[in-house]
């Protein structure tokens, strides 16, 4: 009856693996505005200068102007019952035999595709929750915001450093 048992099992290993079908995390990530009128030059600074003092003034460096919490909530992609169609059709195709095994096939392919959906979607409300926007007048005049899961205790008027780059900056306070 089961003529590929190895691949039974590396089909069940697979659907296992449907635990890890989960959207990434968004990215914190610092947003940048230039005041009205200000800097008409070209925007914000582009490069790596980071923490970096130009006529004294520290770039990235500013006060938090205003904290809220924001809820994150992650959406399935459809890989999971992508993946869950193909490993529920190749374990369907393992029984029967004619029309019989065109069933089961069509019969697994459905199962896994719910099954793989279900797991994937569990997965995403289980990585949704809640992440911290920071609001920061930065000294140079511009403004920011910085978004990053965790509050290590930064209230509003606290001087801030923003470390990192547009899509992995993150707060520190100023020491």
């Amino acid at each position: 009856m089961f003529k590929h048992r190895g691949l039974i099992v590396l089909a069940l290993i697979a659907l296992f693996g449907l635990q890890a079908c989960v959207a990434p995390p968004p990215r914190q990530r610092v947003v940048y505005r230039d005041p009205a009128g200000y800097n008409q030059g070209g925007g914000y600074d582009q490069g790596g200068g980071y923490d970096r003092r130009d006529n004294g003034v520290c770039r990235m460096c500013g006060t938090i102007r205003q904290i809220e919490q924001v809820r994150v909530d992650q959406q399935t992609t459809g890989g999971g019952a992508i993946l869950g169609a193909l490993i529920g059709g190749l374990i369907g195709n393992q029984f029967g035999r004619g029309s019989g095994r065109a069933a089961t096939t069509a019969v697994g392919a459905v199962g896994g595709a719910v099954a793989g959906n279900a797991i994937e979607g569990n997965n995403a409300r289980a990585a949704s929750g809640y992440a911290w926007r920071f609001y920061v007048e930065l000294d140079d005049g511009h403004e920011a915001w910085v978004g990053q899961y965790d509050n290590p205790g930064f209230r509003i008027g606290d001087r801030v450093v923003i470390r990192g780059g547009r899509n992995d900056g993150r707060l520190e306070l100023m020491r």
